[in-house]
């Protein structure tokens, strides 16, 4: 029995592929006896601006209003997952100085001129360039910055192994990863455990122990954990293989963002 969960992805109806209502999120995570939860609804940076910006305008205000609704009983943040700040560094901080956040995920769902990887067929593609390309522009990503949180690291493997079947061979990716995860520890910004894999084709969180063991003697200090739920059964789902994996990997501590300041919480 795990106390102190709380999750820090979560997806309500205002993105694209949510299903329930904030609110119905909250009642479900307070059942599941969760101490919290963030609501990272999507906002992706090369979609219709317009479109994205509703979204997340009502996110941001259904997460207040919920806040004040379950005061005291459940711990509720609001937050956002910013994909492909890459395409445009000076619109993403922006945006973010627009709205109070507690907490901004990092993501990268595609690479440049490609399709979010959970659209496309892998079979017959480079797999190998794809990667590579896709772990230079993460590194990008996180010497900008913006964000607390680095997203399901190895996102495209969930369909490229998971889905696709593919075998893939992490060797070539070991030095730009060990980058990554160094420029994270340097800047004091958290590595997600993402738990969303092991309800998938892949059965892995994203990333695996290996690479939050290396994060950690990088010097990395943040973990958050995200069930990456887009429905409200999901709330939560995973948080205890996560624990278990952060203190495999040497913490003892892993954090939730209030205000984008990490306030951490020991691992039982």
């Amino acid at each position: 029995m795990y106390v102190n969960l709380f999750d820090s992805h979560v997806h309500s109806d205002n993105s694209h592929d949510g299903e329930h209502s904030i609110t119905f999120l909250c009642e479900n995570a307070q059942q599941k006896d969760l101490m919290g939860l963030c609501i990272t609804d999507h906002y992706e940076m090369e979609l219709n601006e317009a479109q994205a910006d509703i979204c997340l305008r009502n996110s941001f205000i259904e997460t207040g209003k919920s806040r004040q609704a379950f005061d005291n009983r459940l711990l509720v943040m609001s937050g956002i997952e910013l994909g492909q700040a890459t395409r445009n560094f000076q619109k993403a901080d922006r945006l973010l100085n627009r709205y109070r956040f507690d907490f901004v995920i990092g993501s990268l769902h595609c690479i440049r001129d490609m399709d979010d990887f959970a659209y496309i067929d892998f079979s017959g593609l480079n797999v190998e360039l794809i990667l590579q390309r896709y772990f230079e522009e993460m590194l990008e990503l996180c010497q900008w910055g913006g964000f607390d949180t680095l997203a399901h690291m190895t996102y495209p493997l969930r369909y490229i192994i998971g889905k696709y079947q593919i075998p893939v061979d992490m060797k070539p990716y070991e030095e730009v990863i060990r980058e990554i995860l160094k420029t994270l520890a340097d800047k004091n910004l958290a590595l997600e455990i993402n738990t969303a894999g092991l309800r998938r084709e892949i059965g892995q969180t994203s990333p695996t122990l290996e690479y939050v063991k290396l994060f950690r003697e990088l010097g990395g200090e943040l973990l958050t954990f995200g069930s990456d739920a887009h429905r409200a059964q999901d709330l939560g789902a995973g948080l205890d293989v996560a624990i278990d994996m952060a203190k495999e990997a040497g913490f003892s501590h892993f954090a939730f963002y209030k205000k984008r300041e990490p306030r951490m919480l020991r691992l039982m």
